[in-house]
């Protein structure tokens, strides 16, 4: 006869795959949200209840995935990654490098494209996941109370991007000064002063970075910074070509350097939609090297992303917390690179062209 002070029995032949966390508060008698929080190990719960809670779910037999390991204090070894969508290019090889990365060390990766109180509350009150990889997109993606959920509850988390606040949260990002500086200096090697800039989202941190990285950039060619025309867009390949409708037809220029390649991509449309050649006419280049960047006509020069790397070191970083007790640096950067092909005005192989030395 079973222990149970509940007065149920579980039959022998009943499925423990049955079980939900929703049956385990019912038979116990406590809220979902309290049989979550002792489940999850949430200290504010009382001994007296959490014992109760626990009796039953050994009673039930109830420890499937996440939450076996979680009732004997281990981990779910899943983490979750929370993208704002999958329409990006990038997020397929970020994706892979964290994927790969985590299968490596016997961990799952959970995609949640909802970055919502109520995805986190799941996620952590229900015990499935043991960390948190987040994409930093802009104000909408990110709330600082979330956060401070995660941390409360000494739950690792690491951000992917340049946050506001960068100093308080753990991330990683890439060197979009130092890429931008690039592409600056490889301005100044084909003698362009007449430059356009075209920003992304006055909230993007990496937009701004790539602005000022340009700016040094130009000041190391000797070209006066404050001569550029400054444009914003929102990275869309349709802003690109409204700005580039708005600039063109009113002002003549050398080059326009996009903050990411989709607005090039706009702007290439829109020069051969009016019959201005590329590069012959005007050079064009973008950031973050996608797909599309190499096939384009002329291929575009632009800066190269490690998102596949970005994948894999923000997964390293969370397992040196979870199983070394480490703690994670406040941020790291990744290199980038120039990526010359033909949109710039060269004529030769496409080639590779580190990061200046800062």
């Amino acid at each position: 006869m079973s222990h149970n002070e509940n007065g149920f029995k579980m039959r022998q032949n009943e499925k423990t795959s049955k079980i939900t966390i929703d049956i385990v508060a019912q038979k116990s008698g406590f809220s979902r949200a309290t049989v979550s929080r002792v489940l999850n190990r949430d200290p504010s719960v009382k001994p007296a209840t959490a014992q109760k809670i626990l009796r039953v779910v050994e009673d039930l037999g109830y420890t499937p995935h996440s939450m076996a390991s979680a009732l004997s204090g281990g981990k779910t070894k899943t983490l979750a990654i929370l993208l704002p969508d999958l329409l990006h290019e990038y997020y397929t090889q970020l994706l892979a490098g964290a994927d790969t990365t985590a299968e490596e060390h016997g961990y799952t990766l959970l995609l949640k494209t909802r970055n919502t109180r109520k995805v986190f509350q799941e996620l952590v009150e229900g015990g499935r996941v043991d960390a948190f990889i987040l994409r930093y997109a802009g104000p909408a993606s990110f709330d600082e109370d979330l956060l401070k959920y995660l941390r409360n509850r000494r739950i690792p988390y690491i951000v992917i991007g340049t946050p506001p606040f960068l100093d308080t949260h753990p991330a990683v990002m890439i060197d979009n000064i130092g890429g931008a500086r690039l592409m600056a200096q490889h301005y100044g090697v084909h003698g362009y002063k007449r430059i356009l800039f075209i920003t992304g989202p006055d909230h993007s941190n990496d937009s701004k970075d790539r602005l000022y990285g340009f700016k040094i950039g130009l000041s190391e060619k000797g070209v006066d910074p404050e001569r550029i025309v400054v444009e914003e867009g929102d990275f869309s390949q349709r802003s690109g070509y409204e700005v580039a409708k708005r600039c063109l037809l009113q002002d003549q220029f050398d080059a326009v350097f996009a903050a990411n390649d989709s607005m090039a991509l706009g702007v290439i449309q829109f020069c051969q939609d009016r019959g201005i050649r590329v590069p012959e006419d005007l050079a064009v280049t973008g950031f973050d090297d996608t797909f599309f960047a190499g096939h384009l006509q002329p291929p575009l020069t632009t800066i190269r992303q490690p998102m596949y790397e970005i994948g894999v070191v923000a997964v390293l970083n969370l397992l040196r917390v979870m199983e070394k007790g480490e703690q994670v640096e406040s941020r790291v950067i990744l290199p980038t690179k120039l990526i010359v092909r033909r949109s710039c005005g060269c004529n030769g192989e496409p080639m590779e062209l580190s990061n200046p030395t800062t």
